[in-house]
Parts: structure tokens; sequence; C-alpha cells
């Protein structure tokens, strides 16, 4: 779980050193600082992008939720599924704050309908 973090730095620490002894950094007190920092937060974000790239929105199918609003069937309503708001197309009426469960997408719409004791195993 740390490597992700002690990696890139022991990296910038290696690059940093290498340039001071070449003598590349006339001034290494003020390159060291500035270079490690810039290294991080650029490592950071080549992170992020590489992590949300590879997200599937398929693993929503699933996942339970509530509906924020009525939906009647084969309409389209929002639901609340792990804290973000989708709009979600009901195979059955539902009622606002009932428990939800998604079956499936259809574009960047859910497919859901309402939680039974069958569900939950």
């Amino acid at each position: 779980m740390v490597s992700h973090v002690v990696i890139p730095i022991i990296i910038i620490a290696i690059v940093v050193a290498a340039l001071i002894l070449t003598g590349q950094y006339a001034n290494p007190i003020v390159a060291v600082p500035s270079m490690a920092i810039v290294g991080f937060i650029s490592y950071r974000i080549a992170y992020v992008i590489y992590k949300t790239r590879r997200r599937n929105l398929y693993t929503y199918v699933g996942k339970i939720g509530k509906a924020i609003e009525d939906i009647p069937k084969n309409g389209e309503g929002y639901v609340m599924i792990e804290g973000e708001m989708w709009k979600a197309i009901a195979e059955e009426p539902i009622v606002e704050g009932e428990k939800v469960i998604v079956t499936g997408m259809e574009g960047l719409k859910l497919k859901v309908k309402k939680l039974t004791d069958n569900d939950k195993n």
C-alpha cells in the first residue's frame, strides 16, 4: 500500500543526488526541494489519471442504493448509489426512499429494481 508513495520518493532522491554530484545544480538548497515537490506532484497527477482510466463502470451491477424520487415502471428517475447520483431506469414502480439494487447499465443509466430479501443474499 505504501509503495505507491515510497518508490517515487526514492527515485526523486536518486535523480536529485545524481544532478548534484554531476554539478548540474549550482544551488541545491533551492533546487532540491523544488525538484522534489514538482516531481511528487507530477507523479500524483499521473497516478490519479492512471487509476481513473482503469475504472470499470460495470462494477455498479449488484450495488444497493436508494431512490431519490418516485420512478414509474420503465420510466427514468434518480437514485443514490455509493454517494453518487445516477439516472436510473426502473424495472418496476419505485417509491422515493425505497432501497434499490442495480441489475444492469444502459449507456450511462442504471437499470434498477426494488431490493427484496432474496436480493440481499
